[in-house]
């Protein structure tokens, strides 16, 4: 048992980029936008890496925008636009506020559902919906935790930041 590894699964590894956008790329779909974001190759991000973000909003980034992002793997979840002073803070709350309430919907259900009829699989789907909706919960105060340390700084006081960190990790 000493191999096995779980921090994959119980902890989300959030990362913080600051970088320039060298090239755009969107591709539209029904309702969502994809975009792909090459940056610029510097000191903050010697590899010149690729991040891809999903959103409603159309025309968020331009080529040699300077934006802040908090990203899972090459995955931003919010970014901070700092060339056109933007971000999408209303867009993550609206889709956490969802998940949350039909957590809690599902939850109060499947309640409803094993005090009328004391079944053994309403009461797993209950139980299965209170650790779920427990989890989304602290992960949503995480993550608005994270967006409002990231507001507060300035480009100065971020790019610092993650300097200073870089040559922590070297």
């Amino acid at each position: 048992m000493a191999f096995m590894n779980l921090n994959k699964i119980f902890r989300v590894n959030y990362d913080f980029n600051f970088f320039k956008i060298e090239k755009k790329s969107d591709i539209k779909n029904i309702i969502l936008k994809d975009y792909i974001l090459k940056s610029y190759k510097d000191e903050l991000n010697p590899n010149g890496e690729t991040f891809i973000y999903q959103g409603i909003k159309e025309q968020v980034f331009k080529e040699n925008d300077e934006i802040l992002i908090l990203n899972i793997g090459r995955k931003i979840i919010f970014f901070k636009n700092l060339t056109q002073n933007s971000d999408n803070l209303g867009e993550i709350q609206t889709k956490q506020s969802v998940l949350l309430s039909f957590l809690f919907f599902g939850s109060l259900f499947f309640a409803s559902l094993f005090l009328m009829q004391f079944n053994l699989t309403d009461l797993f789907f209950l139980i299965l919906c209170i650790i779920v909706l427990i989890a989304s919960s602290i992960s949503t105060n995480l993550l608005f935790k994270h967006i409002n340390l990231l507001k507060k700084f300035s480009k100065e006081e971020i790019r610092e930041f993650l300097k200073k960190r870089k040559n922590v990790k070297a």
